[in-house]
């Protein structure tokens, strides 16, 4: 391997790690991720770990290398990155790498400081105006084109349109444009809710439907707008109601796995030696502790992501890993400091335990809906999440809660006291040391264009 390869990371916003190929799923959702995975030196991880539950503090976690707890994004107030900290990109500055990031989400922006050390970096407008200034009137215009094939046609609900098209156009140019070595960080957010996949796809999984595929991407977008209410009135969505959303989120997986497949021959074609990172900030919920999306539920839906490197020699699919451990390995590989990184060179060592950490959120959007909404069920406080692949311990102010994984129902801590001293103890000591907040960034102030579009994919409705 060369001193310096290029570094290409691919984050595919609230995929699930079961609803992969490399995950064994029924559909074939992901067949270019899977072959990327099969090639040479690739290789798919079953148990990778977000390190949050949302794309708020995950995202920072991801481009930092660091844990919610120690870079307090949206963890404990409206802090932005904090300066004190490092982010991945000013590391790999440091050592000859031109940096650019592509985004479709917000929060992988300048919104939470995160677009420090990039020498470009592109956040997707929203509005004509924006759009046309982010992606370029030609990439708009091939785009429009195209409408019928990598988005939903002319369709007036701006919720339903898919933009990963534009991302792979402005992806292509900066990789045109960027000297060698190059670290870039793209952000697909097409699996992100609300469902509806460009018209190629949209009845790519409905065959057992009793439904149009028209009728069930309805649905889905029903939902979406009206999530709230549907998750404190109990979540009673029907059988076809849960299949329609769940075919409509499989869809918008193909067509996400058709891009990142496209832009994958592209890297071939113009890059050089390449590493290849491709996961997700965090997961989905359909239905699991009857909930959606991804809101305050810490089930294993939300926390276990896809992870697929290429391009890495001695790595093994052994035991939970997490994205700090990916970023620590790449630092390493491209010879660039790592001192300020939580996780481990995944060639020479294995993790015991994988943390995840629940963001501070509150129930008063439920409350609204359902004033008898049952508040013990969800903390909203910080607190975080311990497991092993045997064992998942939670660490609730209502005393800790332990799983025999895969079941997440049945709290079995009475049973198995030696594993809760065990895991506690552990997750205590670590807290005092590795889980100790470094510095706080600067307030976060949203302007209305930022509001509406965080609004719209339903971050603003307990996050902040």
């Amino acid at each position: 391997m060369i001193a310096k390869p290029n570094i290409i990371w691919l984050t595919l916003d609230s995929l699930r790690q079961d609803h992969t190929t490399m995950g064994s799923y029924d559909r074939e959702t992901t067949p270019n991720i899977q072959s990327i995975a099969d090639g040479s030196d690739g290789i798919a991880f079953s148990s990778c770990f977000s390190h949050s539950r949302a794309s708020a503090t995950s995202i920072p976690s991801i481009l930092s290398g660091t844990y919610p707890s120690r870079h307090g994004t949206y963890y404990a107030d409206r802090s932005g990155f904090p300066d004190e900290l490092p982010l991945v990109a000013e590391l790999l500055q440091d050592v000859g790498y031109h940096t650019a990031a592509v985004s479709n989400n917000a929060y992988a922006s300048e919104l939470t400081g995160l677009e420090r050390g990039f020498d470009d970096f592109t956040l997707l407008g929203t509005t004509p105006f924006d759009l046309l200034k982010s992606a370029g009137v030609r990439s708009v215009a091939k785009y429009i084109a195209n409408i019928r094939r990598h988005s939903v046609g002319f369709e007036t609900d701006l919720h339903a349109h898919s933009a990963a098209y534009l991302v792979n156009e402005v992806t292509e140019r900066r990789i045109r444009s960027a000297s060698e070595p190059v670290f870039l960080y793209v952000h697909y957010n097409e699996t992100h809710r609300g469902f509806y996949p460009p018209l190629p796809y949209l009845d790519r999984f409905t065959d057992g439907l009793d439904i149009s595929p028209r009728e069930a991407a309805s649905i889905a977008m029903d939902i979406h707008h009206n999530l709230v209410e549907i998750v404190a009135n109990g979540c009673e969505l029907s059988e076809t109601e849960l299949a329609a959303l769940e075919a409509m989120y499989d869809g918008e997986i193909a067509y996400t796995d058709d891009r990142v497949g496209a832009l994958y021959e592209t890297i071939q074609t113009l890059l050089g030696e390449t590493i290849i990172v491709i996961t997700a900030d965090h997961g989905e919920l359909f239905g699991e502790e009857s909930m959606l999306a991804h809101k305050y539920s810490m089930h294993n839906a939300v926390l276990n992501v896809p992870m697929v490197v290429q391009g890495i020699e001695g790595l093994t699919d052994e035991g939970p890993i997490q994205h700090s451990d990916v970023i620590r390995t790449l630092l390493e590989v491209a010879g660039a400091r790592t001192e300020t990184i939580q996780g481990v060179d995944l060639r020479e060592e294995q993790r015991e335990f994988a943390i995840s950490q629940s963001p501070p959120g509150t129930l008063d959007p439920l409350l609204e809906h359902n004033a008898s909404y049952d508040k013990t069920k969800f903390p909203t406080e910080p607190y975080s999440v311990c497991q092993n692949g045997q064992f998942k311990y939670i660490d609730r102010s209502d005393g800790p809660h332990l799983y025999r994984l895969p079941d997440e129902t049945t709290n079995v801590a009475s049973e198995h006291p030696d594993a809760v001293e065990q895991i506690g103890d552990f997750l205590s000591y670590w807290l005092e040391t590795e889980g100790e907040r470094i510095g706080s960034g600067q307030e976060i102030t949203l302007d209305g264009k930022t509001q509406s579009r965080l609004a719209d994919l339903g971050y603003l409705d307990h996050e902040m």
